[in-house]
């Protein structure tokens, strides 16, 4: 089975409609601060570490995809130091890189 799903995007709205029966998705989100032209940011941790203090400046409270050096992605605990600062705490060392969006 293959789903045909259409994403429209406008300058307040967002609707995403799958063609499948009776399932529609449509929502009207938050627009972001005047100004801000930032919406992700990419952090290189070098140094193997257990835990990642990331300063993203993007003036909120994000969440991250993470990914080892080898590709790997990880899984990880986020907590928040200020709207500008995350950390972001594994079980393991390791280096990597973290996409904060």
């Amino acid at each position: 089975m293959t789903d045909n799903i259409t994403v429209t995007n406008t300058v307040q709205n967002v609707t995403v409609t799958n063609t499948q029966p009776n399932v529609t998705i449509s929502s009207v989100g938050a627009q972001g601060p005047a100004g801000t032209t930032a919406v992700f940011y990419t952090y290189t941790q070098s140094v193997s570490a257990s835990i990642w203090t990331v300063t993203h400046n993007l003036n909120g409270y994000p969440t991250a995809v993470v990914f080892d050096s080898a590709g790997n992605q990880c899984e990880g605990s986020f907590s928040y130091t200020n709207a500008n600062t995350m950390v972001i705490t594994f079980t393991a060392s390791f280096s990597g890189t973290a996409y904060i969006v």
